[in-house]
């Protein structure tokens, strides 16, 4: 256990000596999973420096959750998301779904590597922000509410 601990202090000091405010605290970190027909769903939540429940969806693909004030708005939020995955792992396209959004994250990576690592000229941040808000406006238009499935929660962003 000293050994860990070694570890953590030295990695919170080099973290300090590139300018980082690092806050260490005992708490909770809790990592969930359920298997639907065979796919792994699962979460990570802990405690955040405001005292709040910070949940992320861990698999099949992260995604931010939220922020929570207690435990049962956590596993609430938690219920919700896996009344909707086995909603749409039983529809056959999950798969389809997971394809698209895997692209999405990846092209978000390439992204940030083209911004990190290269000089980028200014028409391109035009040409490619056109190009996102094409998706964008497909999804928009796809989210009929004649289709609508789901309905113990609104969308968040639909």
């Amino acid at each position: 256990m000293k050994q860990i601990n070694v570890k953590e202090t030295m990695h919170e000091m080099l973290l300090r000596q590139m300018g980082a405010n690092v806050i260490c605290f005992l708490g909770k970190q809790c990592f969930v999973k359920f298997n639907i027909n065979g796919y792994e769903i699962s979460y990570a939540y802990n405690i955040n420096a405001k005292e709040k429940y910070f949940l992320q969806r861990v698999r099949p693909y992260p995604m931010i959750a939220g922020v929570f004030e207690d435990l049962k708005d956590v596993v609430n939020m938690i219920q919700i998301d896996v009344e909707q995955f086995k909603n749409v792992i039983e529809s056959g396209k999950f798969e389809k779904f997971l394809e698209l959004n895997k692209k999405i994250l990846d092209t978000a990576r390439n992204l940030e590597d083209l911004f990190l690592y290269y000089i980028v000229d200014e028409q391109v941040f035009d040409e490619i922000s056109k190009e996102i808000e094409k998706v964008r406006e497909k999804i928009y238009e796809c989210a009929e509410p004649e289709r609508r499935v789901y309905f113990k929660k609104d969308p968040e962003t639909l």
